[in-house]
């Protein structure tokens, strides 16, 4: 099945997206330049398939789409049980080195918005990992699945509790604060007031708010007035 799949995602390569991806997504791994729509499209039809355990147990991970691919291709399981999931997922995320691994993929998960207190206590370990892209995959998982109101407290308390000091894990804290200013700004402002963050990920998460439509420009006076010189 590998030789069908490769075949398949030669044929959607265009060399024109590939050099933009090229220049956007950092990586390791070789870049073919297939579009997102199409990538999709192919793990539907890998997902809805009859070789789909085939395909998941013996995929190949030579190029940054074929680890999109499969990502993608779990989150269009067919009633998935979630230990499935976590059997396949957690040895790929330890595969990301991108940002577009982590955020792409996690946000396919739509099983985990049925089982969030399995999928927190399962992905915990994350938050402490050493690797980049291993604690990004956890302050992600935070931001689609936890920012709700019967869990927007704990992710609060999550959030500052990760180390800072790696580029995309501090991106993403500031993204994950963002939002929460956008969702719960009440319950949010005060991680800002009290400065519990690096300058770099605090001045971000207000850049970030303050472009956000959802925000009100009274508040984004507010925000502009928290940062950090």
């Amino acid at each position: 099945m590998n030789t069908q799949i490769n075949q398949s995602l030669q044929a959607l390569k265009e060399s024109n997206y590939k050099a933009f991806n090229e220049k956007l997504i950092p990586t390791n791994y070789e870049i073919l330049g297939i579009r997102m729509p199409a990538l999709k499209k192919l793990a539907k039809e890998i997902a809805t398939g009859v070789d789909v355990d085939s395909y998941l147990k013996n995929a190949e991970y030579t190029t940054y789409e074929h680890i999109l691919l499969y990502g993608l291709v779990l989150g269009q399981l067919k009633k998935p049980e979630l230990e499935t999931v976590f059997n396949y997922l957690d040895p790929l995320i330890l595969k990301f080195d991108n940002w577009a691994h982590v955020d792409t993929i996690v946000s396919s998960l739509k099983i985990f918005q049925k089982h969030p207190d399995e999928v927190l206590a399962h992905y915990l370990p994350l938050k402490t990992h050493e690797g980049e892209f291993t604690k990004r995959t956890f302050i992600i998982l935070l931001m689609d699945y936890f920012m709700s109101e019967t869990h927007i407290d704990m992710t609060l308390k999550h959030l500052p509790e990760i180390q800072q000091g790696q580029y995309y894990v501090d991106m993403a804290i500031a993204w994950a604060i963002s939002v929460g200013l956008v969702k719960f700004y009440d319950k949010t402002i005060p991680l800002l007031e009290q400065q519990v963050f690096s300058k770099f990920v605090h001045n971000k998460a207000i850049q970030k708010a303050r472009e956000s439509y959802r925000i009100t420009p009274e508040k984004k006076e507010l925000l502009n007035g928290l940062k950090i010189k």
